[in-house]
């Protein structure tokens, strides 16, 4: 069976074709892609040597509405997109949560358990959880906006909310928290990882990155976590350290906790899983 897979993140989207595994894969930008979704697939195929797939399985980072075939993205000025329908003309297509994909990769095809957490920390955060190996997606697939759980009393975040966790640990609002609270300037998220002077901003984000994982362990009661998106594939060991002594915060047991063992894959690799699943 040919597959075509195709992850929309914030910045990048990653586009697979194959039969079994990967032929073919492309990145392109988000924003390019969106604005022309068929010419940019026809591409992709036509390089892969494929004149037609089977099923077309994709995942956005941000809002969807299923039904619609809506994309509502985050970082882009357009309100909403319509993706099913440029889609539908190469096969039936499956509309994933980004997250939710990501925890389908690691079940099948790597660090996988039962009892299963996916957290990505990119420019937003959200989560994905397996329960005794079934899937919990919640209502039109929209489960897992932990970004939006309050940890702080301070910031606004860029729904609108105040406190967010994604208001302090995201990509795309660390250079704003580090600025708001300790007057540090940051060109690039990146710097609060590398900046001797921004050790204060450093210490609020492991704080508010405990607080958060510790309030999903005492959610969710999970066999293991595991992390992907930017942040953490770059900066596993600052989370890493973040999390130690988290029985101080928890009632439940401290789950094994992991880097994804996929990458920036996982979204990809659970939408092949459930294509061929299917």
């Amino acid at each position: 069976m040919a597959f075509l897979c195709v992850d929309i993140g914030g910045t990048n989207t990653l586009i697979g074709v194959g039969n079994g595994d990967f032929q073919k894969l492309e990145q392109v930008k988000t924003a390019d892609f969106l604005e022309s979704i068929e010419d940019t697939i026809e591409n992709v195929l036509s390089d892969a040597g494929y004149s037609s797939v089977e099923m077309v399985s994709v995942a956005a980072a941000g809002p969807v509405d299923r039904e619609e075939g809506l994309f509502y993205p985050p970082n882009i000025d357009k309100e909403c997109v319509q993706i099913r329908e440029p889609l539908e003309n190469f096969a039936e297509t499956r509309i994933v949560n980004d997250c939710a994909a990501a925890v389908l990769g690691e079940y099948h095809y790597g660090e996988s358990a039962e009892d299963l957490l996916y957290v990505t920390v990119s420019s937003g955060i959200g989560a994905a959880y397996i329960s005794d190996g079934e899937m919990v997606e919640g209502f039109n697939g929209n489960f897992g906006e932990v970004g939006h759980m309050r940890i702080g009393d301070n910031l606004e975040c860029g729904c609108g909310g105040t406190g967010h966790w994604e208001a302090y640990c995201s990509g795309e609002n660390i250079p704003e928290m580090a600025e708001n609270l300790y007057n540090i300037d940051l060109d690039h998220p990146r710097q609060l990882f590398q900046k001797e002077s921004a050790e204060e901003a450093l210490s609020e984000f492991c704080k508010r990155m405990r607080l958060g994982v510790a309030n999903l362990i005492n959610l969710y009661n999970p066999e293991k976590i595991v992390f992907g998106g930017a942040v953490a594939l770059n900066h596993f060991d600052v989370i890493e350290e973040s999390t130690e002594g988290l029985e101080e915060e928890i009632v439940n047991e401290v789950p094994d906790i992991k880097l994804c063992g996929l990458g920036e894959n996982s979204v990809l690799h659970g939408l092949r899983a459930s294509c061929e699943k299917n």
